[in-house]
């Protein structure tokens, strides 16, 4: 029996709420829902932790967002998803649309033959390294003065948005090289594509057709540059008032336009796939990374400090050979969605990898776990407790050790989790407490037995270089 091909698109701070197939009123996700008509949605599904630099480590690590260490990326001591479809005979090509988190430098590129992340390989638009450029010698003049660093960037970005530009490679620079390494590949193996597109990622700068199906028209280029600098301001804070209620309506119609650009994208990748004839024989997965707040509780970021639903709850679709068309209510994991491609195209999974097949009947509590407020670009804060949330539906336990706090929400009755249950269901805090204690203890036993077996063939590697055994 052939191999499947296998299309692995992620999709950057997407939230589930803003799908169609799982609810959403605005026509944001067409390709995706056609997907989800023919194959398997999952909408319950949870990210194991936040943002893109925990959410990789279980997408094409296998590991939970804390697995092997408490750093970020890929772990080397265990194997990559692309490596285990190279080493099966696949064809294996990664096209990451400028996200810093998932370069070479944090191992992302393992596995793949062809690897194009749009920083390290000069995939920038040359306006966007002009701008990066000028930004960087500007930096330090601006340094210390609060006013001029304020108006120099929002300069920047109506720059930007006067030229759709964005720091971020948008979906169809991304798309047209992905489709141009399928057109110059041979057919004798299957392959294993990887597209992450970064799109509904803040700043939001979408195309006019894109932003004209959401928006009456009024939003200019000069509005899309003023609301970029505006949620710049808030994109780490916890507190909200500086955006009205007709502003926020206008950053969600911005938002929704640049879903709608991934999801044309996509159609696009499909469409050249089935002018190939290759479609049938395709496994197509769309997963979202995370989330990302709209002002929900108070902010606009997706930083390791909140685990709200707008940020964990992601679209998970799968479609294509081996792939039951049934939907899927039950609790879903990032952690299985490795496990869950690698069983649908009949190839063995690594005993390291943790979840299991979407597929499944059973299911256990998603659980997350990040060090709260971690921020590995400045080092800071790596020492932190840990911000951990259980789903068991209709329950959803949040518990920050760092700050000493446990929130519980019904997500049945209160999908906004607005209304903390915790004083009033101590049980249910108890059962969620348990399980969360369950997959630490999983998480730190697989940890330690990894440094173990580290340890083992470092002094094996030894004694063999001194000629002892």
């Amino acid at each position: 029996m052939s191999r499947p091909n296998v299309l692995y698109v992620t999709v950057d701070s997407i939230r589930a709420d803003h799908v169609g197939h799982l609810g959403y009123d605005r026509p944001t996700t067409p390709t995706l829902d056609r997907l989800a008509d023919r194959g398997t949605a999952c909408s319950r599904a949870f990210a194991n932790g936040i943002p893109t630099y925990y959410s990789f480590k279980s997408l094409l690590g296998g590991c939970a967002s804390l697995g092997y260490f408490r750093g970020i990326g890929l772990p080397d001591r265990g194997r990559a998803i692309a490596e285990v479809f190279r080493d099966a005979g696949y064809e294996t090509a990664g096209f990451n649309a400028g996200n810093p988190w998932l370069t070479r430098e944090y191992g992302y590129d393992r596995g793949f033959e062809t690897f194009r992340d749009f920083l390290t390989d000069g995939g920038d638009p040359e306006v966007g390294r002009l701008f990066t450029k000028v930004a960087r010698r500007a930096q330090p003049l601006l340094e210390g003065s609060e006013f001029l660093e304020d108006k120099a960037g929002f300069a920047t970005r109506v720059a930007f948005a006067l030229l759709d530009n964005q720091p971020l490679e948008d979906a169809e620079t991304v798309t047209d090289a992905a489709l141009q390494w399928l057109a110059s590949r041979d057919d004798e193996r299957p392959f294993f594509l990887w597209i992450h597109y970064m799109d509904p990622h803040y700043p939001w700068v979408p195309r006019d057709d894109a932003l004209d199906r959401f928006s009456d028209g009024g939003v200019s280029k000069f509005d899309v540059a003023r609301l970029w600098h505006e949620v710049s301001s808030l994109n780490d804070t916890d507190e909200g008032g500086s955006v009205t209620p007709e502003e926020l309506a206008r950053i969600v119609d911005l938002y929704d336009a640049e879903i709608r650009r991934t999801d044309d994208a996509i159609g696009r990748v499909l469409a050249a796939l089935r002018s190939r004839d290759a479609l049938d024989d395709t496994l197509v997965t769309v997963v979202g990374d995370h989330g990302t707040e709209l002002q929900d509780h108070g902010g606009f970021s997706h930083g390791p400090r909140k685990l709200y639903d707008e940020v964990l709850r992601v679209p998970l679709v799968f479609a294509g050979p081996s792939v039951p068309d049934r939907p899927v209510s039950a609790e879903t994991s990032l952690t299985d969605v490795p496990v869950t491609l690698l069983g649908a195209a009949g190839l063995d999974v690594p005993e390291d990898y943790v979840g299991r097949s979407a597929f499944e009947e059973s299911r256990e509590a998603a659980v997350a776990e990040v060090v709260y407020d971690y921020r590995p670009a400045s080092d800071d804060n790596r020492r932190n407790g840990l911000l951990r949330a259980c789903v068991d539906w209709p329950w959803k336990l949040v518990v920050n050790d760092e700050l000493g706090t446990r929130e519980l929400y019904h997500l049945d009755r209160d999908p906004d989790e607005t209304t903390d249950r915790s004083g009033d269901e101590p049980d249910t805090v108890e059962r969620l407490l348990e399980r969360l204690r369950r997959s630490r203890t999983r998480v730190e036993r697989r940890n330690n037995t990894r440094r173990e077996r580290s340890r083992v063939r470092s002094t094996v590697a030894e004694l063999k270089r001194r000629g002892r055994i």
